[in-house]
């Protein structure tokens, strides 16, 4: 697949039924550790692969909270979530979340290359950052922010390019 089919391709998986291999995992992050950081500053960036169960679980009890939903599964059963954190120069710190879109943006451009099941993840990673005790769990290095993740595992999905609207976003032209 080239990078336009791979894009035209990517869609959203919400339906998963293994675990990544560690080469399938490897590809991501190495994926991640290839994306752009704003002025370079990549320790102002963190990933944190969670595939514990029993806190996969925890995260998306919390996010069903925070929603007042119970009956919703934010993270949909997903065998991994890959949380990127950054250290944000305050809650309007636009590199900090462009560096962390980004980020999770490549990873679900590598999962459909690779034919993995992936979900950018907004909500529970919401969710999460408003829960102290739930963010002390992850260990995170000072200072660190939970701003989006990406799901992840084995599926029966197949990608197939998409018909793109080209009208779907507003543009304006200046010339």
């Amino acid at each position: 697949m080239n990078t336009l089919q791979t894009i035209f391709s990517r869609k959203s998986v919400r339906s998963f039924n293994g675990h990544l291999s560690e080469e399938e995992l490897s590809n991501i992050l190495r994926v991640a550790y290839a994306s752009p950081v704003g002025r370079a500053m990549y320790e102002n960036v963190h990933l944190t692969v969670i595939t514990k169960e029993e806190l996969l679980n925890k995260i998306s009890a919390n996010a069903a909270e925070f929603f007042k939903n119970p009956a919703m599964n934010p993270l949909y059963y997903a065998p991994m979530y890959i949380l990127v954190s950054a250290k944000l120069a305050g809650a309007a710190d636009n590199v900090g979340y462009s560096n962390c879109a980004t980020i999770v943006e490549n990873m679900a451009l590598a999962a459909v290359e690779l034919g993995l099941g992936a979900c950018h993840i907004w909500g529970a990673t919401i969710a999460l950052s408003q829960n102290a005790e739930l963010v002390k769990e992850l260990n995170l290095p000072e200072g660190f922010t939970p701003c989006c993740g990406l799901i992840l595992g084995k599926t029966d999905a197949v990608y197939e390019e998409r018909e793109i609207l080209e009208n779907r976003i507003q543009t304006a032209y200046i010339k």
